[in-house]
C-alpha cells in the first residue's frame, strides 16, 4: 500500500489562503454582511475577500457605504487571518482539537513566516501572537482617543479603533471614512499611530524574535535583523524627504505618512489621484520594494533589493557580497534576484492585459494599480472602482499571488531532490 503524498508546506498554504478567500466571499454575500438596499456582486464580494485575507486594502465599492457592521467584522476577521497568516491559524486550531504538531504542521508554519528550519516554531509562533495582540491594543487604545470628539457614539468610536489599528497593524489599509484619511490629515495622534501600527507589521516576527533574544539572552543581532531596520529606516526617511518636496501644498507629518503607507499599507492621507509625475513614479517604487519577510506585508521585501543591490556593486568591484561584516551567501542574492526579476516580469505582462481590458486608462494609472494590487499595498489612482470584470480578475490573481506566490513557488523548489547530471561549466558573454 502506497504511503499518502502530503502536499509541500507552501501550497498547503496557497490551498489554506484560496479556502479561506471563499469562506469570506461566501459570507460577504450574506444579505446580513450588507447594508439595506445594497446589492453586492459575486465578483466584488471575492475582491474584497482576496483583498483582505491578502492584506491588500483595494476595494471595488465603498465598504463604509455597502458593508453593515457584520460584513466590515468579516472583513476584520479575514484581515487578521491574512496578516497572521493562514498557517498561524491552522495551528491554533490544532492545537485546541488535538493538542500535537506533526513535522508537516511544524514546516507549514515556518513556511507561513519565511524562516528557515534553524528557527524554533514555537518561540515565533508565541512571539507572532503576542506582538500582533499587543501592537492592536496599544493602537486601539491611542485610536480611540484621537477618534473620540467627533460626533460617534462610544461603541462607534470604539469599533472604528479596533477594526483601523486591525488594519493599520496588518498592513491592510481598509478604512471606514470612504476617503481613507484625508479627513484625518490634521490629527497627528491618528496619523503618527497608523504609521507605527505599519511599519511594526511589516517589519517582520523574525525580526522580534530576534529582539527578545537580544534583550532576555544576550544574544547578537543577526544580519537580517540589521539589514531590515536600516533599510527600513532608510527608505522611510528618504521617502519623507522626497515626498516632501515633490508634492505640493504638504507638511512634515503628511509626507512621513505618505512615504510609510506607501509600503504596503494602502492608507493615504493625500489625494493620490492628484499626485505629480514624480510623485507617481516614487510611490511605485515604493510599493514595489514593501515590507519586509515573516511580517504582514507585501512587496518584493527590503531584504531582497538590500541583497540585490549590494550584491551589483560587489560585482562591479571584483568582491564578495558583504554586508555588516558577513558574508551573503550565494543562494540568498539568487533568491533575491529571481524574486525581483520574476515580479518585474510578472507587472509587465499585468499591466499590458490591464491595458487591453480597460483601455480607457492611461498606462501609468494601470502600472499604479497592478503594483499595487501585487505588493498588497491597496492604494489606488481611482482605477479600481471602475475596471472591468477581467481586470478585477487580473488584480485578484496579483493581489494573491503577492500574497503566497513566491513562498510556494521556492519552497516547491527547495525542497525537491535535484538529479541533474552535473555538465561542463562554460562561460558565455554577457553585456
Amino acid at each position: 500500500m502506497r504511503a499518502k503524498r502530503r502536499l509541500q508546506p507552501g501550497l498547503q498554504l496557497a490551498l489554506g489562503f484560496l479556502g479561506v478567500i471563499t469562506i469570506g466571499t461566501l459570507l460577504l454575500l450574506l444579505p446580513i454582511s450588507q447594508n439595506e438596499g445594497e446589492n453586492l456582486k459575486a465578483i466584488d464580494a471575492l475582491f474584497i475577500s482576496t483583498s483582505a485575507v491578502c492584506v491588500t486594502g483595494l476595494t471595488p465599492v465603498d465598504i463604509s457605504v455597502t458593508l453593515s457592521p457584520f460584513g466590515t467584522t468579516v472583513m476584520m476577521l479575514l484581515i487578521q487571518i491574512g496578516g497572521l497568516g493562514y498557517a498561524v491559524i491552522a495551528v491554533i486550531i490544532i492545537r485546541l482539537t488535538s493538542g500535537k504538531l506533526d513535522l508537516s504542521s511544524r514546516n507549514l508554519l515556518r513556511d507561513s513566516f519565511g524562516a528557515d528550519h534553524r528557527v524554533r516554531v514555537w518561540k515565533l509562533f508565541f512571539t507572532a501572537i503576542a506582538v500582533t495582540f499587543t501592537a492592536e491594543l496599544i493602537g486601539a487604545i491611542l485610536l480611540f482617543i484621537g477618534f473620540s470628539g467627533h460626533g460617534y457614539s462610544l461603541g462607534r468610536t470604539i469599533y472604528l479603533a479596533l477594526f483601523h489599528s486591525v488594519s493599520a497593524f496588518n498592513n491592510a489599509g481598509f478604512d471606514l471614512f470612504s476617503t481613507s484619511l484625508m479627513s484625518w490629515n490634521d490629527s497627528a495622534l491618528v496619523l503618527v499611530t497608523i504609521a507605527l501600527l505599519i511599519v511594526s507589521g511589516g517589519l517582520g516576527f523574525l525580526l522580534y524574535t530576534d529582539l527578545i533574544a537580544l534583550v532576555t539572552k544576550r544574544k547578537k543581532v543577526s544580519l537580517h535583523t540589521k539589514i531590515v531596520l536600516s533599510t527600513t529606516l532608510l527608505l522611510i526617511v528618504t521617502g519623507t524627504v522626497l515626498f516632501y518636496f515633490i508634492l505640493p501644498d504638504i507638511d512634515l507629518k503628511n509626507a512621513f505618512f505618505q512615504s510609510v503607507t506607501t509600503r504596503t499599507a494602502g492608507y493615504f492621507s493625500y489625494d493620490q489621484t492628484t499626485l505629480p509625475p514624480a510623485g507617481v513614479i516614487l510611490t511605485i517604487v515604493l510599493m514595489f520594494i514593501g515590507a519586509s519577510p515573516g511580517s504582514t506585508g507585501g512587496g518584493v521585501k527590503t531584504t531582497s533589493i538590500f541583497t540585490a543591490l549590494k550584491a551589483t556593486f560587489s560585482l562591479l568591484l571584483g568582491r564578495k557580497t558583504t554586508a555588516f561584516r558577513r558574508e551573503i551567501s550565494n543562494e540568498s542574492v539568487m533568491k533575491a534576484f529571481f524574486v525581483i526579476i520574476i515580479s518585474v516580469l510578472l507587472l509587465a505582462v499585468a499591466t499590458l492585459i490591464l491595458s487591453m481590458t480597460d483601455p480607457e486608462f492611461t498606462s501609468d494609472k494601470l502600472l499604479y494599480e497592478a503594483v499595487s494590487a501585487y505588493a498588497t499595498v491597496g492604494l489606488t489612482m481611482g482605477v479600481t472602482p471602475y475596471i472591468s470584470f477581467a481586470g478585477k480578475i487580473v488584480l485578484i490573481i496579483l493581489m494573491f499571488l503577492g500574497r503566497v506566490g513566491f513562498m510556494t513557488i521556492i519552497s516547491a523548489f527547495a525542497s525537491r531532490k535535484s538529479s541533474q547530471v552535473n555538465l561542463i561549466e562554460e562561460k558565455i558573454i554577457i553585456g
